[in-house]
């Protein structure tokens, strides 16, 4: 299975499938894009592919949106206080994941 196929899989089962797409990538961090932030937030809440969504975004590097219920401010932080942790960007499975606060859905 190639890495798309498998990522296609993931995907299917993803909540935001059928959330509008723009409601993933705010266009500024302050003001209304604040609220829509939190409503992203709150999709990758109940959805069972968080994890694999999140750590789809911090392989792939500096990418837009919201992936995994983090900003890709939130996850620069996170990778940055991993590597000075000397730990993984993104622990294997099973494992929890101590998200930064800000990072956490209100």
């Amino acid at each position: 299975m190639t890495e798309m196929d498998n990522r296609a899989g993931w995907w299917s089962r993803a909540a935001c499938a059928t959330a509008d797409p723009e409601l993933f990538f705010p266009i500024s961090h302050s003001g209304p894009a604040v609220r829509q932030i939190m409503r992203a937030k709150a999709v990758c809440a109940r959805c069972e592919i968080q994890r694999d969504c999140l750590r789809y975004a911090l392989d792939a590097g500096s990418i837009q949106g919201v992936w995994g219920g983090m900003t890709e401010e939130e996850r620069r932080r996170l990778l940055r206080r991993n590597r000075r942790a000397g730990v993984a960007a993104l622990p294997g499975p099973g494992v929890p994941v101590r998200l930064p606060e800000a990072a956490r859905a209100r």
